[in-house]
Formats: C-alpha cells, sequence, structure tokens
C-alpha cells in the first residue's frame, strides 16, 4: 500500500498505473493547490499483498457498513471516497479491478458499484 500526502508526491505518481485517476484527482483538487495535499486528503493506493484490513488500519475506520461518499469504477480502477471531518478532510482509496488483489478488497470494491 502506498500513501500519497503531497502535491510533488501526486504528480510523481501520476507516472504510475493509477495516472488518469490521479491526474483527475489533481484537477478535482487544482482550486485548493495552495494548500498543502495532507490538509485536504490521503491518497491510498492499494496494491498486490494488501489485506481489507489494512485499509481499515490506514483509514482508522471500519468499513462495515460503507462508510463513503463517492464510489466509482472507471479505467479499471475503483476509487472510495470517504470525509472524515467538518473542514472536508477525507481519504481517496484507489483499488486496481486485478484479480492479484486481495479477493475480498475486490469483492468489497465490486458490492458497491453493482
Amino acid at each position: 500500500m502506498r500513501t500519497i500526502t503531497t502535491w510533488a508526491g501526486l504528480h510523481s505518481e501520476i507516472e504510475t498505473g493509477a495516472a488518469n485517476n490521479l491526474a483527475a484527482l489533481r484537477d478535482r483538487l487544482s482550486g485548493s493547490s495552495d494548500q498543502p495535499l495532507n490538509e485536504l486528503c490521503l491518497v491510498v493506493l492499494v496494491e498486490l499483498g494488501d489485506r481489507f484490513s489494512d485499509i481499515e488500519g490506514v483509514l482508522q475506520h471500519t468499513l462495515h457498513p460503507p462508510p463513503w461518499e463517492y464510489v466509482d469504477c472507471a479505467g479499471g480502477w475503483f476509487e472510495l471516497v470517504l470525509v472524515t471531518g467538518d473542514d472536508g478532510f477525507g481519504y481517496v482509496v484507489l483499488v486496481p479491478d486485478q484479480a492479484a488483489i486481495d479477493p475480498e478488497i475486490l469483492e468489497y470494491c465490486r458490492s458497491l458499484t453493482s
């Protein structure tokens, strides 16, 4: 699991497989680019070997019932957004829709988008 907490980190990760999702996120947040990214959100990229409990650990939040404000599946990636504070801080979790990812994570994501 990789986390992104800075604008520089976000820009460098755009070169990865999640490029379209991260570029769209960057564009959505562009009006707030004068603020540190870690004051706006924490971006979590789920990777091979990550487990469902790992996501809950990073978010420090249970995922049952689903707490998401926004869920989408596009370009081979699931995007799950959780807003946790009145100030708008949130988590953006990106999960590749690939067979190598933990089946529990994929089943969970697919259940949210069906």
